[in-house]
Order: C-alpha cells, then structure tokens, then sequence
C-alpha cells in the first residue's frame, strides 16, 4: 500500500507541475465559460445577451494569451463569434436594410456596419481553424486547395466536430454577405463540404445547425448557381426531426431562403407570423427562437419590397 501511495503522489505531483497555475486556472474558467455560454443561449433577452457576449469575448482571448493551446477555449470564441454576429449584428444590418423604403444599401452606418460584420466573421473562421490545426494539423493548406478538401475532411472524427461547425458556420455566412466578391463565391463550396461532413459525423450538433446551413444553402440559390429546392425542403424536414417544430429558426430560413425563392409571398407572409406570434420563453433554444421573432418581425414589414 505504501509503495502505491508513493507511485500514486508521484503522478499526481508530475501532473501538477506539467500544467502551470496559469493553465490550470484557464482550464477551469474555460468550464464556466462553456456553462455561460448554454446559459446565454436559454435566456430570451436580447438586450442583455448582445451586451454580454463582446466582453466575454475579450475575456476569453485574454484567458487564451496565456494559454494559447486550449483547444476547447478556442472553439468557444470562435463559437462566441459566429453567434454574436449572426445574432446581433446581422439583424441589426436587416433593420437598416430594410427599415426605410426610400433609403438604399448606401445609407449611413451600412458600410461601417457590414465591414463590422465581415471582421467577425473572419475571426471566427480564424479561431476555428486554429482549433482544427491543434487536432489534425494541416487544415489551413488543405481547406484551401479543391483537391485536398475531401481528404482532410475524412481525417476528422466527432472530437473535430465543434470546430468544424463554427469554422463552416463563420465561412457560410461571411460567403453570403459577400456575394459581390469572386474571392468570397469562390469558397462557397468549402462551407458547405465541411457542413455535410458534420452532418456524417454528428448531424444533432447545436439543434442540426448543419441542416439548417444547408437548407438556407441550397434555398437560396437557383438551380444554375447549385440550388436544389427539394434539397432544400429535405434538410428543412431532418432539421425538424432533430430540433423540434418549436426550433423557430428553421422556419424563418425556410420562409426568408425557400419561400423567397419560390416566389410565395402568401406562404411566406404566413410562416413569418406565426414566428412573430410565437411566445418567447426561457429555457432551451430561447435565444434562437428571440432572434427567429426579431428577424421575422423585420420581414414581415418589408413584405413589399422582398417581393417587389
């Protein structure tokens, strides 16, 4: 028993000076942040989130400074930064967008606020890779070249899963809010190998958000451009299966992606009210559904103009 007392403090002790203090204590902020962030994502008040999560954001970066090979507190900032701009800043460019009739995509404050939009995105992407290439080296190069996208994709299994999401999450949506751009177009098909590749490995990771990515994907596009309105309609249904007809962000993309590009103004004027008229409460998907409410609420006032 002594000799395994002392074998057993030996390991313990080579444990603890392995791991500095500084480390030790990222490790353990890193858990509350992780429970945080569930907690933010069951509270309905958007108010409130959108004005958490910057300063949590910069307090996660300056927990990684000091520990800069914390794989999962990198995910969580690449998370952090996927939602807060498609959350908060892309509804906040819809209302500009579409508040006004007479005033145009020029408007003071769209330009400053989409390259806003542009940089967050691109630090999620960012933070996702880093976290990829800390699990299976070699991401950046292989996620660049068409060639050698499949084969890397392959390599990874359901640990990679989380950042494989947030960086296919913050590329998918930086692609669509730069569709003027050759260079943005060009990577569209990245986005969408990395979510059919989540949706193999772990097709229930955050509520089906694969699902959801590729029902506004392959809903948003004509069929010259790789759209697929049957595709479309077929993630809609598997989302609902794995989220729950209650997961309102799955009707908004059907209705703003499909029902827009089917031109059905009677079907979208009406999946758009009923995710207005929806209460919102606490608990599981609220901050999803607060968001799907706000935004519908935006469409639905622009009705005239979205199929003009």
């Amino acid at each position: 028993m002594t000799r395994k007392r002392i074998i057993l403090t030996t390991v313990i002790a080579a444990v603890v000076i392995a791991c500095s203090p500084k480390t030790l204590i990222v490790r353990q902020m890193t858990d509350m942040v992780d429970s945080g962030v569930t907690a933010f994502e069951r509270d309905s008040d958007l108010d409130l989130t959108e004005k958490a999560i910057p300063a949590n954001i910069k307090l996660l970066e300056a927990m990684l400074a000091n520990s800069p090979d914390e794989r999962r507190l990198i995910i969580l900032i690449a998370r952090m930064y996927g939602s807060y701009g498609f959350g908060f800043l892309e509804t906040r460019l819809e209302k500009l967008l579409y508040s006004d009739p007479h005033q145009g995509p020029d408007q003071p404050g769209i330009e400053q606020l989409k390259a806003q939009i542009n940089r967050t995105y691109e630090k999620g992407m960012t933070y996702a890779l880093d976290a990829l290439e800390l699990s299976v080296p070699g991401a950046r190069t292989a996620l660049a070249k068409v060639t050698t996208i499949d084969p890397y994709l392959e390599r990874l299994d359901k640990d990679d899963v989380a950042s494989l999401f947030w960086y296919g999450f913050n590329l998918g949506v930086w692609v669509n809010r730069n569709l003027d751009s050759i260079r943005a177009v060009s990577r569209a098909h990245v986005a969408r190998k990395v979510m059919e590749r989540v949706l193999e490995l772990e097709p229930e990771y955050n509520y089906g958000g694969a699902h959801l990515f590729l029902l506004a994907y392959f809903g948003s596009r004509p069929p010259m451009m790789g759209g697929s309105q049957d595709k479309a309609g077929d993630h809609y249904r598997q989302l609902r299966k794995i989220a729950g007809e209650d997961y309102l962000l799955a009707d908004l993309f059907y209705g703003r992606f499909c029902l827009h590009q089917q031109q059905d103004r009677e079907g979208f004027i009406e999946i758009m009210q009923r995710i207005a008229d929806h209460p919102v409460k606490d608990g599981d998907r609220a901050l999803y559904n607060a968001i799907a409410a706000q935004r519908a609420g935006i469409y639905l006032a622009a009705v005239d103009r979205l199929f003009d």
